[in-house]
């Protein structure tokens, strides 16, 4: 109005339409998804200049050409494109990247609010895109923190999940459009701003901020509605675009992650990340507190001062100095900045999740050639319960001045409590429990240390911290040749549990070589397999074998049984890497972004997986009975997008 009195508005409203590239709406989009900036930094401004126009048919069309980009650009985009996957993945500098999406998000979720039960509400497929996602994040979050190996280049612990667009989605309704308000969005917003310290003054610029009383007037007005906070998640997920595994179970959840030749292993910046070249060799942070306690990076043992980026847990790594390991940034080629995401030559990387309760997680480490390329591990979680059992084969490198180690733990002594613990705490040859009563059976030889204090390397700036730090590793020795390793965590037990599970553990690992890591677990008659190769025999058992490299879980009954297989490869190409050598056979370093197979779909593999006996199975479009006899039944598998295939079979 004051615009319009003034006769400034048509001024304004041109001025607006031009920063905010508002034109940009008209064309039809050729394809799903939009980067997150987009969401982060235009959507605001789009709408604002559209809804300040006169009433006219010019605006409406304005406002139906932004719905439908909205629309589009919140379906699941094909390949490593953002910005939302079907899986739930959240994209950005194409890979699963929570801490950059958080801004994107509040794009998305507000517009989709501001639309809803209207004539430019968004499909539901986009609704129901963006609430996977969120429901996907506060999954791998606990409560609200990004685990450190999906922070991106600020690993700091700082990061985090935004309430706030949970509550945004509860009252923007189901996306089918029948109900005013989502119950499953209320819930995760009701449970999420329960733990919600927003006025703590450390939250990172990247985080949309809100008051605690602006989330308590939602929190009010939800409970009002009578919504009710959701019981912690339980369960195993896979995510197939993002090469992550989590277990969740009680108040605490395990994050494992890899790299391959479609997902970098860390992200690094001239003063961003210039240590955390291992964040994704296979590492599996254990996000826990006491029980009954809120859990956050603290309450799990980490801070930034005096960790040692050499030993993140479930790593195997090189142990290097601190300038050896600093990331050498440079700027590789005219489709990047000054940046460093290094990929694997590997295509095997990646979990499994069986009816999404229990898993897997296999991956083949290789190293980049621009440090250490001869360094190699085949490396496999496997999740029963409350049990995670961690093996390692075939590592090997060929460098003599560091020693090679595999980290089980590396956990901050911050408290009295915690000091007098590890002073007084007694060794044993086959477990440890930590102070929030997380267990770790050892059955190889492990290196104990009590760093108090521990020197390292604050990650954005190299300026020197120290802290007080104890770690538990395997150590391999230098140059190792087919070495290898076997442990397990049993988060929230006790020293009893723990003695009686070293004297007979719950599990029995079959086979542990190059081919195959293959574990059964002794309780739930349950065999978990990650087949690096295809041997041409396998242990004793219903599966006699896997005509291609994949992971598969069998839970047997006593009248039917689950079968589960993955192949975690995205096939986004397939043959061999694309990498490019020097002319010493040493792979260049090249940007992801000039790659051109970064925006394909995800191929289709198949698998055949031999059975011995005869079986029945309830099939699906992505199982199907090949033959079936009194010696073999066989199944062929059509996988996809990384995602697991659950087939139930019964005896004849």
């Amino acid at each position: 109005d004051v615009l319009r009195e003034a006769g400034k508005l048509n001024e304004a409203e041109a001025t607006l339409r031009w920063y905010a590239i508002t034109n940009e709406v008209y064309p039809k989009p050729e394809v799903d998804g939009i980067d997150m900036d987009s969401f982060n930094t235009q959507t605001t401004g789009r709408i604002a200049s559209i809804l300040m126009m006169e009433d006219t048919p010019e605006k409406l069309q304005y406002l139906k050409s932004f719905s439908r980009w909205i629309d589009y650009g919140c379906r699941p985009a094909l390949g490593l494109a953002g910005s939302f996957k079907k899986d739930g993945g959240a994209f950005h500098h194409r890979n699963n990247y929570p801490a950059y999406a958080v801004g994107g998000l509040e794009g998305a979720t507000n517009m989709i609010y501001l639309l809803n039960h209207t004539g430019f509400a968004i499909s539901e497929l986009a609704h129901q895109t963006v609430k996977t996602v969120l429901l996907t994040m506060r999954f791998y979050c606990n409560k609200l923190h990004f685990p450190l190996s999906m922070s991106g280049r600020h690993p700091d612990g700082k990061g985090k999940l935004v309430p706030m667009q949970y509550a945004m989605m509860a009252i923007a309704g189901t996306p089918d459009g029948k109900e005013d308000f989502d119950p499953d969005m209320a819930a995760a917003y009701l449970r999420l701003v329960s733990a919600s310290t927003v006025t703590s003054g450390e939250e990172p610029e990247y985080v949309p901020q809100f008051t605690n009383a602006e989330e308590q007037q939602m929190a009010t007005f939800l409970s009002d509605k009578r919504f009710r906070p959701e019981a912690d998640p339980q369960g195993n997920l896979a995510l197939g675009y993002g090469c992550i595994s989590v277990q969740r179970r009680g108040n605490w959840a395990a994050i494992v992650r890899g790299h391959s030749r479609y997902f970098w292993a860390a992200e690094h910046y001239l003063g961003a990340n210039l240590y955390g070249r291992y964040l994704a060799h296979g590492s599996m942070q254990l996000l826990t507190a006491a029980p009954g306690g809120t859990v956050t990076p603290a309450t799990s043992g980490w801070q930034e001062e005096g960790f040692d980026w050499n030993r993140i847990p479930g790593v195997t790594s090189i142990h290097l100095p601190f300038d050896d390991l600093q990331a050498k940034i440079y700027n590789v080629d005219t489709y990047s900045g000054m940046e460093e995401m290094l990929y694997s030559d590997e295509a095997f990387a990646g979990g499994l999740s069986q009816q999404h309760m229990n898993g897997n997680f296999g991956m083949k480490l290789h190293e980049h050639d621009k440090y250490n390329g001869s360094h190699r591990a085949r490396k496999s979680f496997h999740f029963f319960d409350g049990t995670i059992v961690c093996l390692g084969s075939d590592i090997e490198n060929t460098n003599s001045e560091y020693p090679t180690e595999t980290t089980i733990f590396q956990l901050a002594v911050k408290s009295d409590a915690d000091r007098n613990f590890w002073k007084n705490y007694k060794e044993n040859e086959k477990y440890w429990i930590d102070p929030v009563g997380t267990g770790y059976y050892t059955p190889v030889t492990t290196q104990f240390e009590k760093n108090f204090p521990q020197y390292s390397r604050m990650q954005n700036t190299g300026e020197k911290t120290q802290g007080d730090w104890v770690s538990l590793t395997i150590d391999h020795g230098k140059a190792p040749q087919n070495a290898s390793y076997e442990y397990a965590i049993l988060p929230c037990t006790n020293q009893a549990e723990m003695s009686a599970f070293a004297k007979k553990p719950s599990y029995k690992v079959l086979q542990k070589d190059r081919n195959a890591h293959i574990v059964r677990d002794l309780k739930s008659n349950t065999t978990s397999y990650v087949l690096f190769e295809t041997p041409d025999a396998l242990p004793k058992g219903l599966i006699q074998k896997a005509d291609t490299s994949c992971l598969i879980l069998l839970r047997e009954n006593k009248k039917e049984a689950v079968l589960t297989v993955c192949q975690p490869d995205l096939a986004l190409y397939r043959g061999p890497s694309d990498d490019i050598y020097d002319e010493k056979g040493k792979r260049i370093e090249r940007s992801i972004y000039s790659r051109p197979w970064i925006d394909n779909d995800s191929g289709e593999i198949p698998v055949t997986i031999t059975l011995r006996g005869r079986w029945a199975i309830r099939e699906t479009p992505a199982c199907q009975v090949v033959s079936s006899d009194k010696k073999y039944t066989v199944l062929r598998f059509i996988c996809k997008d990384g995602k697991s295939q659950d087939v139930e079979i019964f005896p004849y």
